[in-house]
């Protein structure tokens, strides 16, 4: 199963805390996703308040929770010790306690831990039968909503697969379909953006064909009129129309109404999955000007994980990368995902949401930071290290992708 090293943080926190197992669902302990630096990585309430019925001692309201609890900062940092992420500074005021992990173990910590995940994520989508199939009522048609529910279906499919949900579940655009054997997810259906109505008349081919004029157009202006001419580019552009009416489809929430407008000057509705694609396609870039380089004996070969100094990633969007993206995939994943008792509940959407909160930071630590240096002896120790990270943080996009079926690109 995934492993989710921020969340075992969590449990351990909580258990310090209250000495009882934190309860699913419960949000006490807030991880921070902005202003790390300032305001640490994990929070919570500093009163006793919030902590009602989970603490076991006789609280004074006029005291911290800390003060409640009869023990300080420095015992949480020394408790954590023990723990597969660390504490290295706590912050208190009236209202929170701020916890900063210790960064310099909480890398290599969370890189390795994402290597494996990536890994079982890829074994467990190419192993497994899916359980998941889509209301006969809605197949066979080339309407727009038809076309979202297969993408729901698959995505769902495979988040199915990762978490080994057995359950059977039919994914269905008609509010009247009863399934008594099968759980059942039901998806909103796509709507013209000026009448506000179903969208009947455009086809899925329609809206295909449009997006990749949209990516045509877009590409033709970066790189000039002859591409249309190049029957490489024009499949790789068909590839990345498709992939943004993916995107496009799946980045509302399911049970939710899709608004899609044809005017793509006034909508640039592609905008978001050609950003992905295009920082998808530069990590990949930088990963493969590496490796070039090694066979040209420019650089040396690029040591083993384990040889590596992680602690030279110091940079603040190095840790905003590692902290929000790479350790926070299997949270992300297991939010997606709610199929307790008579549950049906899907969240692709934030999996979208998550890709483009990612490229953002990325693409803003790429026009900072020089990755492919000279090949000096004191600046090569940092630039393994980032190597190693990227390649990581590659792998992680590309997992993302995967399972909202869209093939990643290697340049564009």
């Amino acid at each position: 199963m995934l492993e989710n090293v921020l969340e075992k943080f969590i449990d351990n926190l909580f258990l310090f805390i209250t000495g009882k197992k934190k309860p699913n669902g419960c949000l006490l302990v807030k991880k921070h996703s902005d202003n790390l630096n300032t305001h640490g990585d994990i929070s919570f309430p500093n009163t006793a308040k919030p902590w009602y019925g989970f603490l076991k001692c006789n609280s004074n309201e006029k005291n911290t929770l800390l003060e409640n609890l009869n023990t300080s900062s420095l015992n949480l940092t020394n408790e954590s010790r023990g723990w597969e992420l660390q504490i290295s500074k706590v912050t208190e005021d009236k209202e929170r306690v701020y916890l900063f992990l210790d960064r310099s173990s909480a890398v290599r910590i969370g890189l390795l831990s994402a290597l494996r995940n990536n890994n079982f994520i890829s074994t467990r989508i190419n192993v497994t039968v899916s359980t998941v199939s889509i209301d006969p009522a809605c197949e066979n048609t080339d309407c727009l909503t038809s076309l979202r529910v297969e993408y729901v279906k698959k995505t769902l499919a495979n988040l199915c697969s990762v978490f080994e949900h057995p359950s059977s579940i039919v994914v269905s655009s008609k509010s009247s379909s009863n399934y008594t054997n099968s759980k059942r997810m039901l998806c909103g259906p796509v709507l013209n953006a000026s009448t506000l109505v179903k969208e009947m008349t455009v086809t899925a081919k329609d809206l295909i064909k449009n997006r990749q004029e949209e990516m045509m157009s877009i590409a033709q202006h970066k790189y000039g009129v002859r591409i249309s001419e190049d029957s490489k580019w024009k499949e790789f552009i068909d590839h990345l129309g498709e992939s943004a009416v993916v995107f496009e489809l799946l980045q509302t929430r399911p049970s939710s109404a899709v608004k899609i407008n044809m005017n793509c000057s006034l909508m640039g509705s592609s905008k978001g999955a050609s950003f992905i694609l295009y920082n998808c396609a530069r990590l990949e870039t930088i990963i493969r000007t590496y490796n070039e380089r090694i066979s040209e004996g420019t650089y040396p070969s690029l040591p083993d994980f384990n040889e590596t100094d992680f602690t030279l990633l110091t940079h603040e969007d190095e840790w905003y990368l590692i902290f929000n993206f790479i350790l926070g995939l299997p949270s992300l994943l297991s939010s997606c995902v709610d199929l307790e008792g008579s549950k049906c509940e899907f969240k692709p959407h934030q999996i979208c949401s998550f890709l483009c909160s990612m490229v953002r930071v990325f693409s803003q630590y790429y026009r900072k930071i020089r990755i492919l240096t000279e090949p000096r002896k004191h600046l090569l120790p940092v630039m393994f290290a980032r190597i190693h990270m990227l390649i990581i943080l590659n792998d992680t996009l590309k997992t993302c992708l995967r399972i909202l079926n869209i093939k990643s690109v290697s340049q564009m």
